[in-house]
C-alpha cells in the first residue's frame, strides 16, 4: 500500500530521527511551521494536501497532534488516515512511556530546537514589540502574556545537540523573567507511527470518515485535567 506522511515542520528534527531509527523511507509532505500558530488555517491547508493525494495513496500518516483543533474535520476520500491521539505536540513528545500521565506543566513553556528557530518563538515576539512599542511597553506586554508562566523548558528528544542550544535557551528564560530547566522527551510515538504500531495512542479513520474531537477524547480529557 502506498502511503504518505504529512508532517508539521515543527517536528522535523524528531520525525527525521524516528525515520533514521526505524529505517522507514516514507514520502514526507511538510507543513510550514508557521501554520502551527493558526489551527484553522492549518486545517484548511492540511485538507488541501489530503485532497491532492494521488489515487494510489492508500494510507496517510499525520505526524502532528490535535493542536487546538487543527485536525478536527479533516478527511480523505481515498486513504486511511492515522494520527497520534494527543491534544498537542508537546504532550506527544513528553510521552516517554505508554499510558503515562502527561508530565506537562501548564505553568511552563516547552520548546525544542525548531521552536527556538521559529519566527513565532516568544523572543521573536518580544523583539517585534520592542521595535513597535519601545522597551518599556514591550516589557509590560510580555509580563502580561507570561503572567501565568514560571519556567521555560527545553525538551530533550534526542533529535538535536542539546548543548548547542541550552545556554541560549537559559539566557532567553532569564530575559523573560522565567526559570529554566531541561525536560526529558521522546520520539517513541513517531516511531510507532512509522512502524504501523497503531494502538490506543492513535486515531485511525477509514476513507471517507472524518477525524473529530471525539476521536481524541480518551486521551484529550485526561490530559486537560492533568
Amino acid at each position: 500500500m502506498q502511503e504518505t506522511v504529512i508532517a508539521c515542520e515543527m517536528l522535523r528534527d524528531e520525525l527525521e530521527l524516528a525515520i533514521a531509527r526505524t529505517g522507514a523511507a516514507p514520502e514526507v509532505v511538510w507543513m510550514d511551521k508557521g501554520l502551527h500558530e493558526t489551527p484553522d488555517v492549518l486545517r484548511r491547508v492540511l485538507q488541501d494536501r489530503l485532497d491532492q493525494l494521488p489515487d494510489t495513496c492508500g494510507r496517510v500518516l499525520l505526524a502532528m497532534a490535535y493542536c487546538g483543533g487543527a485536525l478536527n474535520g479533516v478527511t480523505s476520500r481515498r486513504a486511511v488516515v492515522v494520527a497520534p491521539r494527543f491534544d498537542d505536540c508537546v504532550r506527544m513528545l513528553l510521552a516517554v512511556e505508554p499510558g503515562q500521565r502527561s508530565p506537562a506543566d501548564s505553568r511552563s513553556l516547552y520548546v525544542t530546537r525548531q521552536w527556538l528557530l521559529s519566527d513565532r518563538y516568544i523572543l521573536r515576539d518580544y523583539e517585534r514589540y520592542q521595535r513597535t512599542y519601545g522597551e518599556k511597553r514591550a516589557a509590560r506586554i510580555m509580563a502580561a502574556m507570561l503572567s501565568s508562566y514560571r519556567s521555560l523548558r527545553l525538551v530533550d528528544t534526542g533529535a538535536y545537540d542539546l548543548s548547542a542550544y541550552e545556554s541560549g535557551a537559559a539566557a532567553d528564560a532569564a530575559r523573560l523573567g522565567l526559570g529554566y530547566s531541561r525536560q526529558a522527551g521522546t520520539v517513541r510515538v513517531l516511531e510507532k507511527l512509522l512502524l504501523h504500531q497503531f494502538d490506543s495512542e492513535f486515531c485511525v479513520v477509514q476513507p471517507g470518515e472524518t477525524l473529530t474531537l471525539q476521536d481524541f477524547l480518551p486521551v484529550y480529557g485526561k490530559q486537560q485535567n492533568s
